[in-house]
């Protein structure tokens, strides 16, 4: 069978006895010679509620789909004839195509009593491997997948390996998938669907995916190949581990350090390798243990697989163990929190606020007491709730000592620039000094900047205070995010960029400009004034507070409190921003060789930061340049064979390989506003100079995207980011309403639409 008209294809599947909606065709010229007669025809032919749709010429042809180009109306009365007539024209006026005579318009039933409703593709939209994507919603609407404005979930299957479906209404949209791609003798159909409550399946549109041009397919038995080995990988890292508490292991992109929203899903080797050395090989477990938790030094955070960073979850979940706890306790917490993760992997970027317990806030008794009631006996709860409380107070000690060194790294920041040092002798000590006095003080820092948020949302939820205390509490903190639309504001160009001038937008990206080198694209010209208000608790919920830090012997007042969460949270932004200055110097002279040598910037964000790094100490017969030359090129290809690999967000047993299931409506809602207005996706430099008015949208969003709070922006949304990120932290502090880490399908459907309504409030975004 050939693909027709969409409404043609329809009627053609109809005869061939899929079950198809009741439905009519009207051609434009039908409408426009006799309008009184299709109209009288339509409040003839049905009874219920209908859809009218397009059916353009020139939609879902061999070579463009259109999809979404053109309208539909759903659920209209077919007696209402001045209605379905206005609808109808709403149509045709969207339709410009030549010989528009031949154009057509849908006339259909409405499925009635839904269960399910969704569009499924027989292809993966990202490299057109043959994985079958199913995005559905629970619910008796047809359009809330397209539209975003419900709970929507997603099931990647790998037929070649997944053999039986639990669900029955997704076993039986396969059978109707199997037989449509016969039909059509194509692997490539985008296909919407409702199934109603008895499991009977309705086949609503079939469309051709369209290729794009010169688009090479990755082979599919290689892709395969390549997931048996990551098959037997995870097996490995799964057993049991002689130095690790567990007894079995899962992988995620978010659950720790957050590598999916600070340096991407697919980062480049300099980006991963940079992010490897500075944070989580060794510091990330260094710092860990000196604010009272296990020794992990031995082990490293994040593993890759194919390109894509994951956090080892086992590991993460073992450095959260405070030091003080017996191996018993010890091994019973942490298969404890493996056993909630896999239960609960939609929370995978929520982790030390929804499954693990790392300081002791307002609310952590009662947690202890409901989750772990069932498997730890009193005496052992007890103990977790004094090792935690002893947590804090190790943190409320040390953050004057971490920011001591950061003040070492601006110090020697200096003493490196007066240096004659060669550019890779420079990056060497850059780096060095970097992890020494900047990322693991931060480390600290943020640490004490989560526990002061983690105290703050546990205070909003015993309400002592209100939602409403947290954000003009937050709003009224100073900090260098702040200082920067301030400074923006006072400061000549010259004097900002001397003080601001190495942040950027993706702050390990060799390839993005800092704010010295794109000032007038990030900037807006017309200046914007962000005052901050001040505020205070007051002295009833004070005293609210002073009972509940005495009740639970926590050795600190209200009064110190206050003044441990202003500063922890402004000392976290404040490391953040002077080692992340050591990033943009390594940059700077890694540039500047590239420079003397030929090598483009972009040609080295394919190097890895250990290569640069062996070069201080070694030296090799052959070439330095063409040895570089030569990883690059390497790198590139090993690179471009890795984007192709998409791979779940998390990974619990070898066979989310294969099939996986999970709530596409996350992300963490800022503020309790409504807001409604176009969005723009920032992709490159020009995007920036049309974001005002505007709800911006960003992938991986970090501290150099700061810039955009300086222009009028309406809201903010990110594929990824915590509950406790940079951008959730900022949105907070300016009463910006935003969505921070949709996650990869959801981002996706939203950038099919032409506006966006952010509702804090009841969790929406559509």
């Amino acid at each position: 069978m050939k693909f027709s008209t969409k409404g043609r294809t329809l009627l053609n599947l109809k005869a061939k006895n899929f079950n198809i909606p009741n439905l009519i065709l009207i051609t434009q010229k039908q409408i426009k010679d006799r309008p009184s007669e299709v109209i009288n025809r339509i409040s003839d032919n049905f009874k219920n509620k209908i859809a009218i749709r397009s059916s353009a010429i020139n939609e879902d042809t061999s070579k463009k789909s259109l999809a979404g180009k053109y309208l539909s109306f759903l659920n209209l009365n077919p007696k209402n004839k001045s209605l379905i007539k206005n609808m109808i024209n709403n149509i045709i006026d969207g339709y410009k195509n030549k010989n528009k005579d031949k154009n057509e318009i849908i006339v259909q039933d409405m499925v009635e009593d839904i269960s399910i409703s969704g569009v499924c593709t027989t292809v993966d939209l990202h490299n057109y491997l043959p994985i079958i994507n199913v995005n559905y919603d629970e619910g008796n609407r047809t359009d809330t997948v397209t539209s975003g404005a419900n709970n929507s979930y997603t099931i990647t299957i790998f037929e070649k390996k997944i053999k039986k479906i639990k669900d029955v209404r997704i076993q039986k949209l396969l059978k109707e998938v199997k037989k449509l791609k016969k039909l059509f003798n194509s692997n490539l159909l985008d296909i919407e669907f409702a199934i109603n409550k008895n499991n009977k399946v309705f086949i609503l549109q079939v469309r051709k995916i369209v290729l794009p041009k010169n688009k090479k397919i990755y082979s599919a038995k290689k892709y395969f190949n390549l997931l048996t080995n990551l098959e037997k990988k995870i097996i490995k890292l799964q057993e049991k581990n002689y130095d690790l508490y567990g007894d079995t292991n899962c992988f995620g992109v978010m659950p720790d350090w957050n590598p999916a929203e600070i340096i991407g899903i697919k980062p480049r080797p300099l980006a991963l390798s940079l992010y490897k050395e500075l944070i989580t090989d060794h510091i990330w477990s260094k710092n860990r243990h000196d604010y009272g938790f296990q020794n992990l030094e031995s082990h490293h955070l994040m593993t890759t697989f194919y390109g894509t960073p994951y956090i080892d979850v086992r590991v993460d979940f073992n450095s959260w163990v405070p030091n003080e706890l017996d191996p018993k306790i010890s091994k019973k917490l942490v298969n404890f929190y493996i056993k909630k993760f896999k239960k609960n992997t939609h929370l995978h970027d929520k982790v030390e606020f929804e499954i693990l317990f790392t300081c002791f806030t307002a609310t952590t008794s009662s947690r202890l007491q409901k989750e772990l009631i069932k498997t730890f006996s009193k005496s052992e709860i007890k103990k977790i709730k004094n090792s935690l409380i002893k947590i804090n107070h190790i943190a409320y000690k040390s953050s004057f000592s971490d920011l001591k060194k950061i003040e070492t790294l601006k110090k020697r920041h200096e003493m490196l620039n007066k240096s004659k040092f060669y550019p890779l002798n420079k990056i060497y000590y850059l780096v060095e000094d970097c992890k020494r006095f900047g990322t693991l003080p931060f480390a600290g820092l943020a640490r004490c900047g989560f526990i002061a948020i983690d105290i703050l949302n546990s205070l909003v939820e015993t309400k002592i205070i209100s939602i409403e205390d947290k954000n003009n509490y937050l709003n009224s903190i100073k900090n260098i995010a702040s200082n920067v639309n301030d400074d923006f504001v006072k400061l000549s160009k010259k004097k900002f960029c001397a003080i601001y001038g190495h942040l950027r937008p993706n702050t390990y990206d060799i390839t993005s400009l800092n704010y010295n080198e794109g000032y007038n694209k990030y900037f807006a010209k017309k200046k914007r004034i962000l005052k901050k208000k001040k505020f205070k608790l007051s002295k009833e919920k004070l005293k609210k507070i002073d009972k509940f830090l005495k009740k639970n012997n926590l050795k600190i007042n209200s009064i110190e409190l206050d003044k441990f969460i202003r500063k922890s949270i402004f000392n976290r932004e404040y490391a953040k921003f002077f080692f992340t200055k050591s990033i943009n110097l390594i940059f700077e002279n890694l540039i500047e060789f590239g420079d003397k040598h030929k090598i483009s910037r972009d040609e080295l964000s394919y190097l890895n930061i250990n290569t640069i790094l062996n070069y201080h100490y070694d030296l090799e017969a052959s070439s330095l340049t063409k040895n570089i030359k030569y990883e690059i090129k390497r790198n590139k290809k090993i690179y471009k064979i890795n984007s192709s690999i998409h791979l779940p967000e998390t990974i619990c047993s070898v066979s989310d390989l294969y099939l996986s299931q999970k709530n596409t409506k996350n992300g963490n809602y800022i503020t309790q506003k409504k807001i409604n207005a176009e969005f723009i996706k920032i992709q490159n430099m020009s995007d920036i100079e049309k974001i005002d008015n505007k709800i911006v949208m960003i992938e991986s969003a970090d501290p150099g995207y700061d810039f955009i709070f300086s222009r009028k922006i309406k809201g903010l949304v990110t594929k990824f980011g915590g509950q406790n990120s940079h951008m959730s932290i900022r949105a907070a502090e300016l009463s910006l309403p935003s969505c921070i880490g949709v996650g990869d399908k959801k981002f996706s459907e939203i950038l099919t639409k032409k506006n966006l309504t952010i509702d804090c409030l009841n969790k929406k975004i559509y």
